[in-house]
């Protein structure tokens, strides 16, 4: 486990487990996506499996090897087949983007044998979330009647998706995003420059795994795209407003991601004029900017914040993302 940041308690956990050489039949390891669920899982079915014989894997013994691999024959990670050779590095075009039945039918084969050189079957279903409604009914029946020397791992970043039947017979491991200090101390003891390691961490929201792949450079431009229709919003028309809004709004991911940079700037802007300190700032290269932004009154922003904070808790309940989108430019113009 010593090559995964943060989740000290979680690994706790599972080091007590295999300590006391006791696990659950299935286990449930949710959160974020981009927080490192899938390496602990895989860190944990090498440690089960570690011919070390300890509360943590050795990476050398050649069970270990093999886990991280991908060759061990006691060891399967299962995910819709799209991602899969997404990871792989082939082509997605006609492979499946859910879990079908026939791959849980596979491991179920596979958990009807003792480990073929390994202490433990381990599966590891990635994105369990997205297993169709046949392939969760399988799984259930497996859970309830659970094999022996076999442990299933669920991985999901959305658990409300899974049927409530299986998330009760799974032990539930709960993993956190990492303090964005941590992010961006991560990001400059690899090389990044203190600037952009603040404007990476605060864009991955402590998602450590997000940050480690993120590229300064395309977080800027889409930055300073979205922040054109702050632009917008302060200096042209309503006619304007609502050609800008009608362009982003059709792209639900990019609507999100402009909520999420407007509530990023609005809070630089705040910090800024109540503190006068720039180091708090994901956007310090902007700082002239955001220096004219703060001549406002603080609590107009607090205002806006509130209405984008309110917008994106109603995203899971499929909102009109474009009239959201309109209310907020609209308040945007009136602090102006």
């Amino acid at each position: 486990f010593n090559n995964i940041i943060g989740h000290e308690k979680t690994i706790g956990r599972l080091k007590k487990a295999l300590e006391k050489n006791e696990f659950a039949s299935a286990y449930l390891f949710f959160g974020d996506e981009s927080i490192g669920k899938k390496l602990t899982a895989i860190n944990f079915a090498k440690a089960m499996n570690c011919l070390a014989g300890t509360t943590d894997a050795c990476n050398t013994c050649i069970s270990c090897q093999k886990i991280e691999k991908g060759i061990h024959p006691d060891v399967r990670i299962i995910a819709p087949e799209a991602e899969m050779a997404d990871a792989e590095g082939k082509s997605t075009e006609k492979k499946s983007r859910i879990i079908k039945i026939e791959q849980i039918r596979a491991i179920q084969g596979e958990m009807a044998y003792p480990p073929f050189e390994g202490k433990k079957r381990i599966f590891i279903i990635d994105n369990a979330d997205k297993m169709n409604t046949e392939a969760a009914n399988s799984l259930l029946k497996t859970l309830e009647e659970p094999a022996r020397n076999s442990v299933i791992i669920l991985v999901s970043s959305r658990p409300n998706f899974l049927l409530p039947t299986i998330v009760s017979r799974c032990q539930q491991i709960r993993f956190t995003t990492a303090p964005i200090e941590t992010v961006k101390r991560l990001l400059i003891e690899k090389g990044v420059n203190s600037i952009d390691a603040d404007m990476i961490a605060s864009s991955a929201h402590g998602r450590i795994g997000a940050a480690l792949n993120e590229d300064a450079a395309a977080i800027k431009e889409k930055r300073d795209e979205y922040l054109m229709l702050l632009s917008t919003a302060l200096n042209g028309n309503i006619a304007d407003i609502f050609l800008s809004v009608e362009k982003y709004a059709k792209d639900s991911e990019k609507a999100v991601e402009i909520f999420e940079w407007f509530y990023i700037w609005l809070r630089d802007v705040i910090i800024f004029k109540e503190t006068g300190e720039t180091k708090y700032l994901t956007n310090s290269d902007r700082l002239d900017e955001i220096k004219k932004w703060s001549k406002t009154d603080t609590t107009k922003y607090l205002d806006i914040i509130k209405s984008i904070t309110d917008i994106q808790r109603a995203f899971s309940r499929n909102i009109n993302k474009q009239l959201a989108l309109e209310k907020v430019m609209m308040e945007i113009k009136e602090v102006a």
